[in-house]
């Protein structure tokens, strides 16, 4: 059904556990996206990264 999609996830760029998951195409670049998150493992709000 969703041949063309990718999970993804958003990696902290402090300590590099990864929190959340995504569903993205696959023609998208990779890394390219970075948002403001919630780390449960910081404890406060830190830049997350795409990662595969």
């Amino acid at each position: 059904m969703a041949k063309n999609r990718v999970t993804t996830h958003l990696a902290c760029t402090q300590c590099k556990e990864r929190n959340y998951t995504q569903v993205v195409g696959k023609k998208r670049a990779v890394g390219a996206l970075a948002l403001k998150k919630f780390c449960s493992r910081c404890r406060k709000h830190t830049d997350h990264k795409e990662t595969k």
